[in-house]
């Protein structure tokens, strides 16, 4: 079978049954046969005629791009897999209620009850819509931007105005998300932490616009980074602020709640990483995660100190670009309906973890990237929550 879905995370294992692994399988049963087929030919003719080999692999290469499409976009498809008891109990169970289905509907009236009840529960299942809009989209609440490798979040304030959380790697990346936004001014840019993927381009926030005040974690790791934010505030007149865990900040429609780092983090994997600014933002009711590059200890020790239901948010900015070191319980708390992984194409870190975004899908997630879908924003309509891809310039590959 193809599999959907395929790679390793930390997490623990659950029992689990797809919901797409047979329509993916019936897509990918024409592009079976040839792939096989050519791919033993070029194994056979490549010790007597390389370059014949090197042809028959080519065209090998076509339609396994397809079963790799199939997977990748299976795998991707929020509400794709149900909880399920796992081992001989759940393979019981799952057999006998088959069994029972295979003989119903042999009755028409059950087919037609089992095919609207399966198009209700399908529709039931995708509570966030992929939606068409112009940019930015109406009603939006977070635009992810697609700075590279790093991270530049927009929360709006008002027309023309905006909080900034983190500056991506470059200016000319974040400037250019910030017009595409229309943004014209910053009444506060937040700096998770100082590591040069998130304030590489703070002088593209300050770029023809006026920024009010800069808000900075209370520890200073990573010196270069803290003292170009410090200039680039200086250069800017804006304010230099810090702030520590359950303090909260009220920006025109954007409040704010600072949940991390709980205390001073020391002797993790990564320290930097792990006493980033961790913000839960509200925006028009919709409540959004902003963990920074938290990995798993920061996580935990925010979860051990959250109050019941805190940690909650329709939108999770998934922590350093989708790595695997994340705190399962910390994802369970947070359950978003919405993870935007703000990653930069071919990084060399294997961001994101495939597991991960295997997970948070199973957990009837949206993943959306900005490697593979531009700028992202989560919006509002009157229906609910939605997303909106800006899409890849064009001639620009992710």
């Amino acid at each position: 079978q193809l599999a959907c879905g395929a790679g390793s995370w930390a997490g623990p294992s659950r029992g689990t049954v797809s919901l797409v692994a047979v329509p993916a399988n019936l897509l990918a049963v024409p592009a079976i046969a040839p792939a096989t087929i050519l791919g033993v030919v070029a194994a056979t003719v490549s010790p007597l005629w390389p370059a014949g080999a090197e042809f028959a692999a080519w065209l090998a290469s076509w339609p396994a791009w397809w079963l790799v499409v199939i997977a990748r976009h299976g795998a991707r498809l929020p509400g794709g897999t149900l909880p399920w008891p796992d081992g001989a109990t759940g393979a019981l169970l799952l057999a006998v209620l088959t069994v029972a289905l295979l003989v119903a509907v042999r009755r028409q009236v059950v087919r037609r009850l089992v095919a609207v009840v399966g198009v209700a529960a399908v529709l039931g299942a995708l509570p966030v819509r992929l939606v068409a809009a112009g940019w930015p989209p109406p009603g939006w609440v977070v635009v992810a931007c697609a700075v590279g490798q790093g991270d530049a979040l927009v929360l709006p304030v008002a027309p023309g105005r905006a909080v900034v959380v983190d500056a991506g790697p470059e200016p000319g990346a974040v400037d250019g998300c910030l017009r595409r936004l229309g943004v014209r001014e910053v009444p506060l840019l937040v700096v998770s932490h100082f590591h040069a993927d998130h304030v590489g381009g703070v002088a593209g926030v300050f770029r023809g616009r006026r920024v009010g005040a800069v808000l900075v974690p209370p520890t200073a790791h990573a010196e270069s980074g803290r003292d170009l934010v410090r200039a680039a505030a200086t250069g800017g007149r804006a304010a230099l602020l810090t702030t520590v865990a359950g303090a909260r900040l009220s920006v025109g429609a954007v409040d704010l709640l600072v949940l991390g780092p709980p205390y001073p983090l020391a002797g993790t994997r990564s320290d930097p990483n792990n006493n980033s600014l961790m913000l839960r933002a509200t925006v028009a009711g919709v409540r959004i995660l902003l963990p920074g590059d938290a990995e798993t200890e920061e996580q935990h020790a925010v979860l051990a100190r959250a109050a019941p239901g805190q940690l909650r948010a329709d939108v999770l900015k998934v922590a350093h670009h989708g790595s695997a070191y994340q705190d399962p319980g910390f994802l369970d708390a947070v359950r978003p309906a919405v993870a935007l992984v703000p990653v930069g194409a071919g990084n060399t870190y294997g961001h994101p973890n495939p597991g991960l975004l295997a997970r948070l899908s199973r957990g009837g997630a949206r993943v959306l990237r900005t490697d593979t879908d531009g700028d992202v924003a989560a919006i509002r309509t009157g229906a609910g929550l939605a997303v909106v891809r800006r899409g890849l310039p064009p001639g620009r590959s992710p």
